[in-house]
């Protein structure tokens, strides 16, 4: 079985995880890695900003988004990367394949 891991939670990401909720590709587990459970959408963070969006207008939802993927979404800041062992290493926790 494959592991497909994404770091951080933006656009591509997001467009990735709706993909995989859609039509998940067959023998491959998703890890999503992301120290914010609500990441910005850039497009609409200058209303925000000038006061024309809510937060919750202007952010995603990584947690249903993750669910909707069947993905493992694990809230927490990647600090390297071992590529002998394909390995992500982060601060909350052990090092996530």
């Amino acid at each position: 079985m494959k592991h497909l891991v994404l770091i951080g939670g933006g656009h591509s990401h997001v467009a990735v995880l709706r993909a995989f909720g859609m039509a998940p590709p067959p023998d491959t587990r998703l890890t999503l890695i992301c120290n914010v459970v609500h990441t910005p959408y850039s497009g609409m963070l200058p209303g925000l900003i000038a006061g024309h969006y809510r937060f919750e207008d202007a952010h995603i939802d990584l947690t249903p988004l993750s669910e909707f993927a069947k993905a493992t979404f694990v809230n927490d800041t990647v600090i390297g990367l071992d590529p002998e062992t394909r390995m992500v290493k982060r601060t909350g926790g052990p090092p996530n394949p």
